[in-house]
């Protein structure tokens, strides 16, 4: 059986084959063939581009990887992996089936729920070439105006519906994409981009050929001697990076010369001329809080409740505590968390709404700093997926947050709270 870019030559040994979930509501995974050049970079849970019908690229996550030819149909290839580790773990995976199953949905509507919008794909029409369509040259009779479209594609790799509009009439465009694609001479596919940006500084720094050589230094000094402004940023960056130092690799933030008066075309003009490098360094979107209490010291009644909650523990999974408004539950809390934390586990500490969450964070962040991230709905998009990237990195091992917060990629999670668990806000009633 021949190969073309969508069939493979299933008597070949070492074929491997993905299962891939769709965010569609589909009833099972899609099988697709993993390609030689992503065999090292694919796993259960990474992202991947693969072709959707016949005109549709859409993002999948891997289910399985195996080596199980399927029947009745030829799996296309996986045309890109997103990421070399996996975007959403094993447990995660378990825990959608599971919820795929108990809400009588597709394991792919639950994914589509499951991820923040900034880390889902946005996608525009475009033209490119059939990879194969050198074989195909001199099978059908072109028109002039179909030369002239696969020469500019040649070059240019893909354009859009409006970039080829430019270049003939929309009529003729239309009737040009037709007839290409009938002859499978072009592709019509979607162009995928992040949403996701990271949050980012501009900084500078010395070139490190001058600032390693004091000669060079005192014959730059010589050369802007007549450049007042140029010398006053050189000097205020001196100031803040002293010499010798190996603080001009990690660099100085722009904005820190700025506030004190340097010339921003002062600054411009000494980077044209390779003096200071300008470069941009992705930062985190929340602030950086260091501890300053250590923990509540518990009252004989909190001590006696703290313990019975972990005897009970000893057998079961799930325990109610009690108590009004004011009664001193946050404080059992903080101290179960830190025995948790310390243990190595991951904790989930989930409220009903918002303002509670806001409230609760300005208490607990003087207990727990660095470790603990917040996520609600009222964060932006590019918040929710810096929280995202940062429970996978480890940096984040405590969460604050709404109902939302259970599709979070925890691996190791050791106690979750509900508070106020009476609440209508933790129930579903559409």
């Amino acid at each position: 059986m021949g190969a073309t870019n969508s069939n493979i030559l299933f008597n070949e040994e070492g074929n491997l084959f993905a299962d891939v979930i769709l965010p569609l509501h589909l009833p099972k995974p899609f099988t697709y063939r993993i390609g030689e050049s992503f065999r090292d970079k694919i796993s259960i849970g990474s992202r991947v581009l693969v072709e959707f019908g016949k005109k549709k690229i859409l993002t999948g996550i891997v289910n399985n990887i195996h080596e199980t030819i399927p029947e009745n149909y030829s799996p296309k290839l996986i045309l890109e992996v997103l990421e070399e580790n996996p975007f959403i773990n094993e447990k995660q995976l378990k825990l959608f089936h599971w919820m795929a199953g108990y809400y009588m949905c597709s394991a792919g509507e639950v994914i589509n729920a499951a991820l923040p919008a900034g880390l889902k794909l946005s996608s525009n029409s475009k033209i490119k070439l059939n990879p194969l369509y050198k074989e195909m040259s001199g099978q059908e009779n072109l028109a002039t105006d179909e030369e002239k479209l696969i020469h500019v594609l040649e070059r240019k790799q893909s354009l859009t519906y409006d970039e080829i509009s430019d270049l003939f009439s929309k009529r003729q465009t239309s009737i040009l994409i037709k007839s290409l694609l009938s002859k499978n001479y072009i592709i019509l596919f979607e162009e995928v981009t992040e949403r996701y940006s990271s949050r980012v500084i501009r900084k500078i720094r010395l070139n490190s050929s001058i600032f390693n050589n004091e000669s060079e230094i005192e014959s730059l000094f010589k050369q802007l001697e007549k450049k007042e402004l140029q010398i006053n940023a050189l000097l205020s960056y001196l100031r803040h990076v002293p010499l010798h130092s190996k603080l001009n690799e990690l660099g100085l933030t722009k904005s820190i010369l700025i506030k004190e008066k340097v010339s921003p075309s002062a600054l411009s003009t000494l980077t044209k001329k390779n003096i200071f490098e300008e470069f941009l360094q992705p930062i985190s979107r929340f602030e950086n809080v260091s501890v300053t209490k250590g923990l509540p010291i518990l009252t004989e009644f909190q001590t006696k409740a703290k313990q019975e909650i972990g005897e009970c523990f000893k057998t079961k999974e799930t325990v109610l505590l009690h108590g009004i408004t004011g009664s001193g539950k946050t404080e059992i809390y903080i101290n179960l968390i830190n025995e948790a934390l310390n243990g190595g586990s991951q904790v989930l500490y989930l409220l009903p709404e918002i303002a509670i969450t806001t409230q609760l964070v300005e208490r607990l962040k003087v207990y727990f700093g660095e470790k603990m991230g917040v996520y609600h709905s009222k964060f932006s998009d590019n918040e929710r997926v810096e929280v995202w990237h940062e429970i996978l990195s480890g940096k984040l091992s405590f969460i604050v947050g709404v109902r939302s917060s259970v599709f979070l990629p925890f691996d190791n999670l050791g106690l979750i709270i509900i508070d106020e668990e009476h609440e209508y806000s933790f129930k579903q009633y559409d």
